[in-house]
């Protein structure tokens, strides 16, 4: 965990690269799993305990981390006696202390907090994270902190056209993979139970099968591309652009600015069987390079907040320097698309995250400095319309039961 926010990296890459020098330590993953999540979705309090208890100040040092650990397995009421011990000689933190600590609630720890504070302890969401939130007008913010804090729900698509829901359901229940199906969108699935094992599936091999969240997979619905050319400049590993096509596309052009993503891409193009149908392209999205487009997807890097489920240690590094300059990133793609494009194009603007600055902040802008753009409506609209801005839809994990997701779509005039 040190070494995670060190690099500001993705835990699981972490730890994908911890056990493969470590292979005798594998039968640990499981509980490193738990651990780990555990403390990312709870550092705050957990460091808001050891402060109470006469520890600190808090840092990000492997001793800390422990100490944090071992915060979090007491107040799990997991913690046995032998346990506290060894963990508290490594931590530097008094044993008794924390067996002290079995049994308690997170709430007893923030009694005498109030507002946006006690949220921010109780939940372990800075508090200019809050703020951001709170002006973007999110409903019920409180479920949202706690929908966050746990694991997500699962979503598969498949491509619905050639295999029905019910066959897919029916194969996949050999290898004890359960599906339901979605009441909005008709090649998405939520994975009821056997998720770890899809990707083992002879479906998945055959290229029937992608795990992504059902926002996500809403993206390029909204796009409409059946009978278009779509260019997608933020293609990372190319999943929209491969939904895209799965919906009747005409051709794609997927691009983005590392190398070694679209390295990715190219391999979910080929597993999909959709590498003749597509180019993929070295390009930066701020600097346009195809200018004959119908529908452009522009879904740019952000402070994936929206994914907090998934990557919750991305809490323990992210600041509000960070946001901003991912507002002033997206402004810069989302605005060079729009000027580039032919009039009658379609940009969608998609991104994992909830936050005011990199939403409602960026289409007004967008929308100052590119005066013959114009937002339109779009279909399907499943999500909740954004305050302010009604043609705009987001998903939010504590209603819709998926990632966190923000769509608009412009024309251009």
């Amino acid at each position: 965990m040190a070494e995670t926010v060190r690099r500001k990296a993705s835990l699981r890459d972490v730890a994908a690269e911890y056990f493969s020098r470590r292979p005798s330590e594998e039968y640990m993953k499981p509980l490193v799993r738990v651990l780990t999540l555990g403390v990312a979705r709870n550092y705050m309090l957990l460091d808001h305990v050891l402060r109470r208890g006469g520890y600190g100040p808090p840092s990000n040092s492997t001793r800390w981390m422990l100490a944090r650990v071992a915060v979090f397995e007491a107040l799990s009421g997991k913690l046995k006696p032998s346990r506290a011990r060894s963990l508290a000689e490594k931590a530097g933190v008094d044993a008794e202390w924390l067996l002290s600590l079995r049994g308690s609630r997170p709430s007893d720890h923030v009694k005498g907090l109030g507002g946006l504070e006690r949220l921010s302890v109780l939940y372990s969401f800075p508090r200019w994270l809050l703020e951001e939130l709170a002006a973007a007008r999110i409903p019920r913010l409180e479920e949202l902190l706690r929908a966050l804090n746990r694991d997500p729900v699962r979503w598969l698509r498949f491509p619905h056209t050639r295999l029905s829901f019910e066959e897919l359901a029916q194969r996949l229940t050999a290898y004890g993979v359960k599906l339901r199906r979605d009441k909005d969108l008709p090649d998405v699935a939520e994975v009821v139970a056997g998720a770890s094992t899809v990707t083992r599936t002879r479906e998945y091999m055959d290229g029937l099968i992608v795990l992504q969240d059902k926002a996500s997979a809403l993206v390029s619905w909204v796009a409409s591309p059946a009978g278009r050319l779509v260019h997608d400049p933020t293609a990372g590993a190319a999943i929209k652009a491969s939904h895209s096509l799965w919906l009747g596309a005409r051709y794609v052009v997927a691009g983005d600015v590392k190398p070694q993503r679209l390295g990715e891409a190219v391999r979910t193009l080929t597993r999909l069987h959709l590498r003749h149908a597509a180019d993929v392209v070295v390009g930066d999205a701020r600097a346009p390079y195809l200018r004959a487009a119908d529908a452009v997807i522009v879904d740019p890097p952000c402070s994936d907040v929206g994914r907090l489920q998934y990557e919750p240690e991305v809490k323990m590094w992210l600041t509000r320097g960070d946001v901003k300059f991912f507002r002033r990133l997206q402004l810069r793609m989302l605005a060079a698309q729009l000027e580039a494009a032919r009039p009658g194009t379609h940009v969608v603007y998609s991104v994992c995250t909830l936050t005011r600055s990199e939403t409602i902040w960026v289409i007004r802008r967008v929308l100052e400095r590119v005066p013959y753009a114009e937002l339109v409506k779009h279909e399907p609209f499943i999500g909740e319309p954004v305050p302010g801005l009604p043609l705009a839809q987001r998903m939010l994990p504590h209603l819709h039961r998926t990632q966190g997701f923000f769509i608009a779509v412009f024309r251009r005039m």
